[in-house]
């Protein structure tokens, strides 16, 4: 009977302790099962976040794109039109440098080499004449040399105006600065002639004044 106690004795005591175990059990699972819970919920949260960022982040990159395609095709648009303004400018001013025929023809470069080889020979004419002292024809050699000088320096100036590539000018600035260029060499042509007849006289009334001395002194004998 003592025997058949204790085994029942025994058989409580294993009873509670493996109702204790798997109390325990239940508990520890129970704590890990929460444990879980609590992290695959956080995982779920990380990855909503996540989610969400990426979508947010293919968003902003979509409008990067779309504004950047905007900004773009304005670059190309703006870019175009400058260069078509920047041609058309171009054209315009290559247009300037060249001469229009109708301003060259219109020019009278006969006439103009004709006053400038009237102007040479009518100086060289002078240039010796009986009758002027030495300080007058070195006076006149230095006139000349002036003259000259201003008038190739005018020929170059019209040449310049009448070559296309030189200057960028309307036709009707071409016109007026040949005009210009042509009133002032008329001027020289004009001064030279005045000057010229000037010399011719002073020369001429000098020799006539000379020749009355000489008259006079052979009929009075004066040697």
């Amino acid at each position: 009977m003592e025997l058949i106690s204790k085994l029942k004795d025994k058989r409580r005591k294993l009873k509670g302790a493996c109702l204790v175990s798997y109390i325990l059990i239940l508990v520890s699972a129970e704590s890990h099962a929460q444990t879980f819970a609590e992290w695959f919920s956080q995982k779920k949260t990380q990855i909503k976040y996540l989610t969400e960022q990426i979508a947010a982040l293919n968003a902003c990159e979509t409008s990067l794109k779309q504004g950047y395609a905007m900004m773009k095709i304005e670059w190309t648009a703006i870019g175009n039109f400058k260069n078509g303004e920047f041609g058309l400018h171009q054209n315009y001013y290559n247009s300037l440098s060249q001469v229009n025929p109708l301003v060259k023809n219109s020019t009278d470069l006969p006439t103009i080499h004709a006053e400038q080889q009237s102007i040479i020979s009518q100086f060289n004419s002078v240039q010796h004449l009986a009758g002027l002292s030495a300080s007058e024809q070195t006076y006149i050699g230095l006139v000349q040399q002036n003259i000259i000088g201003q008038c190739a320096k005018d020929l170059d100036d019209l040449q310049t105006v009448l070559t296309s590539g030189d200057l960028v000018m309307t036709d009707d600035e071409r016109i007026k600065r040949i005009n210009q260029i042509t009133a002032v060499f008329k001027d020289k042509y004009l001064f030279t002639c005045s000057f010229c007849t000037q010399i011719r006289l002073l020369a001429i009334q000098r020799n006539q004044v000379d020749q009355s001395i000489q008259t006079l002194n052979q009929l009075y004998g004066i040697n």
